[in-house]
């Protein structure tokens, strides 16, 4: 196993520096300007140290000795700042100071050069793919050492304006642009494309002026002084538009080149690459009689001392009933065979579904709704369909078809009321479209739908007609009947876990950000509480409303009273039962708010022996990546002779980084969607200091189990369900805060048993 982590090695245990009382941010940043070049200044407990660069530099403050083990945060700084020199004095500029970020445009980089070189085109020399470094310094890695990590991504540029984009022919309407910023203060060291912002949408061209939307701070833009924004989505269009009959071409082989610098292989590549282009460099001074030896990329040699210690954990086994009698290690063949968890006392065997389409569409959707019901013949996969793979007794359909396209939210909202007032609904399919996804409010058909449904207590299941339209439906139509009975109030499957001695519940804490528009300020909304058992039950759904991003704390509190009362009643815990809590956030929690959580759930749980917490920050907002030097990957013709997933990671490996973090993989090989993916992330684990329980590899055995326990689909997800519920959670109640009429009541209570959310 190896990783795209370089160690670091110092030349002694200790260096001196002055340490100046912390007075303000203000006073912070007057003493980096004025010891900018001299000294490192930098925040630390005890106050500001200021560590000298060079023999001659006077420190302000108390001399100090700083241990370089005592202070490993300072240290790694003192190699971070290093690092930004070094980049500075290799000749690049930088795209941001902390962590070093830069972008490769040396001759023979851009990766798309060599492609277009033979073509006659030459705009698209205008057109650039460069790679995009990061050089992140870290106190601790894999091998137990601190260190370097070496991100890397492509960054997508256009060099031609607007205005010239617009005389070439191509259609600008609708596309983000970028233009200066003013505001930004230029530096020396400042990447030349730094300065330029997202400043709105191009709504219409008006003589030499682009007119905007979605635009907070300027209306208008002269096209000759603006950039188009070069999302991979838009780059491919104007690269068509400029190539011609030659763009899907040209495309493809672009994809092949990218996939060899990003996919593991050529990532792990690279990292040695890099590390090799630091280490020849020799010993780098990070402060006055102090330097850093770089060593190879953890596990890139074959020397035994220098391998990590990690873990390959197995899949979870999927059980079907109470007795643990029937299991599966697949949740689809488990179902197929034994039928859902709780086929003996589900109550809706004969649910009543109500479907909502545009009457254009009805042939299709009437097509459509009796695969869902009966399977698809000659399938292995969804040959039962809805009724006989969940042992339904029956089903009643209406089929509400009205008047009016795909966008009118109107039309839709009346087709709804239709189908309450036709009689009792359990469940509702309605059918949208690809065309209003862009659609907010009062004017998406899915929003309205899901409001005037929902807000009577009928949960919902879009499913869009580009989906109804597909010739091969038993993929999808497996995931939305598992959905649909989960909605209905079932429980498909739960995971056979070992039981803990204590009572353990797991509690995801997840968020969403909600624009009307892509540049619109954005409403942080908190998705609060999904509530599992030890085994993966879901015992709970969401127990309380939504809650600003403000008000979170107080909303996670009250949520947790009534979450804890009500478990206590249904599992009938005892006095001396001992207690345990594990949190899954989606952000490191400040000291504050884990003290308060701390102090919520004690003051609730004084009658019990024990009381332990867990806070998990889980997060894929990183740079870390693993590699499996011994894998081949899946047998695959589109990689030159390599599998896909080449150098991935299986699913379930595990390897601690210090004491408490971990890193988790949770997409091997068999989980890439196509041959030229790029190397997964892993998920990276961190362990709260408040934490009473602090057992790592039970807490990530723990979200390894729970990437597999979705019922939005029958795949392994890319996070733990705790999170991916919370998320769905907070994201659907925060955008139908802006549909009128909208009862936000409903979801704790006609729809508290359902997993309206999926």
């Amino acid at each position: 196993m190896a990783f795209n982590f370089v160690p670091v090695r110092f030349s002694a245990e200790k260096f001196d520096g002055g340490l100046v009382q912390y007075e303000s941010h203000d006073q912070l940043n007057s003493l980096r300007v004025e010891l900018e070049g001299t000294h490192v200044v930098s925040r630390t407990r005890g106050g500001i140290a200021c560590i000298p660069l060079v023999d001659d530099a006077d420190s302000p403050g108390t001399m100090t000795t700083f241990p370089s083990r005592e202070y490993r945060r300072l240290t790694m700084r003192l190699v971070q700042e290093a690092m930004l020199r070094l980049v500075l004095e290799w000749g690049y500029k930088l795209r941001k100071r902390v962590p070093p970020t830069f972008v490769s445009r040396l001759p023979g980089k851009d990766l798309l050069t060599p492609i277009v070189r033979s073509r006659r085109h030459d705009d698209l020399r205008s057109l650039h793919v460069f790679p995009q470094w990061v050089l992140d310094s870290r106190a601790v890695g894999p091998s137990n050492r601190p260190g370097i990590v070496i991100g890397l991504k492509t960054r997508y540029e256009i060099d031609l304006t607007v205005a010239e984009l617009i005389e070439r022919g191509l259609s600008v309407e609708g596309l983000y642009v970028l233009a200066e910023d003013s505001a930004i203060e230029t530096s020396p060291w400042m990447d030349r494309y730094a300065s330029r912002r997202n400043v709105g949408a191009v709504n219409h061209i008006d003589g030499a002026d682009l007119v905007l939307r979605d635009a907070p701070g300027i209306g208008r833009v002269p096209a000759a002084e603006a950039w188009l924004e070069s999302r991979r989505e838009t780059f491919a269009t104007v690269m068509t538009t400029l190539a011609g009959a030659d763009g899907a071409q040209i495309t493809k082989e672009l994809e092949q080149a990218t996939f060899d610098l990003l996919g593991a292989f050529g990532r792990y590549d690279k990292t040695i690459e890099i590390a090799g282009r630091l280490a020849r460099r020799g010993p780098l001074s990070i402060a006055r009689d102090l330097s850093v030896s770089l060593e190879p990329p953890v596990g890139s040699s074959n020397d035994r001392a220098r391998t990590v210690d990690w873990k390959l954990y197995d899949e979870p086994v999927f059980q079907f009933d109470q007795s643990g009698d029937k299991t599966h290690r697949s949740a689809d063949r488990g179902l197929d065979e034994y039928g859902p968890f709780d086929v003996e006392f589900f109550a809706k065997k004969k649910p009543q579904i109500a479907v909502v389409t545009p009457r254009a569409h009805k042939g299709i959707v009437e097509n459509f709704v009796t695969k869902f019901l009966h399977g698809v013949q000659g399938e292995s996969v969804y040959s039962q369909g809805f009724v006989r793979k969940y042992h339904l007794g029956g089903y009643e359909v209406d089929i509400q078809a009205f008047d009016g396209d795909a966008t009118d939210a109107g039309a839709y909202r009346e087709a709804c009321m239709a189908a309450l007032r036709a009689g009792e609904v359990d469940l509702a399919l309605v059918i949208t479209s690809e065309a209003q996804v862009h659609l907010n409010g009062d004017d998406s058909p899915y929003l309205v739908a899901k409001s005037t449904f929902m807000g009577q207590g009928v949960p919902v299941q879009d499913v869009r007609i580009e989906t109804a339209r597909l010739s091969k439906l038993a993929y999808p139509l497996n995931s939305i009947a598992l959905a649909c009975y989960a909605k209905l109030g079932g429980v498909p499957f739960v995971i056979a876990a070992p039981r803990p001695l204590a009572q353990e519940l797991v509690i995801g804490i997840g968020s969403a950000h909600v624009k009307s528009s892509r540049l619109s300020d954005a409403e942080r909304i908190v998705g609060i509480t999904t509530v599992f058992s030890a085994d993966g039950n879901y015992l709970l759904s969401n127990t309380s409303r939504e809650a600003d991003y403000d008000d979170y704390p107080q909303e996670l509190l009250r949520s947790l009273t009534e979450c804890i009362d009500d478990i206590k009643r249904r599992n009938a815990w005892q006095r001396g039962d001992e207690l345990r809590l594990v949190f899954h956030v989606f952000k490191p929690l400040k000291d504050i708010e884990a003290n308060a959580v701390k102090e919520l759930v004690e003051s609730l749980t004084r009658q019990y022996a024990k009381v332990e917490f867990a806070f998990v920050h889980i997060s894929t907002e990183h740079e870390w990546v693993m590699f499996d030097r011994a894998s081949s990957g899946v047998a695959n013709q589109r990689t030159r002779g390599q599998g896909k997933g080449y150098y991935v990671p299986n699913r379930g490996v595990a390897v601690p980084v210090g004491t408490s973090d971990m890193l988790l993989a949770v997409s091997g090989p068999r989980d890439l969607k196509s041959a030229l993916h790029g190397a997964p992330k892993p998920l990276l684990l961190q362990l709260h200091r408040q934490s009473t329980f602090k057992d790592m590899e039970y807490l990530s055995r723990q979200v390894f189990r729970f990437t597999s326990m979705s019922w939005r689909t029958m795949y392994p997800s890319s996070r733990p369900v705790t999170i991916l519920y919370s998320d769905l959670i907070a994201d659907l109640l925060g955008h139908l805060r802006h549909v009128r009429n909208w009862n936000a009541d409903a979801v704790a209570t006609a729809l508290r048993s359902s997993r309206w959310f999926l």
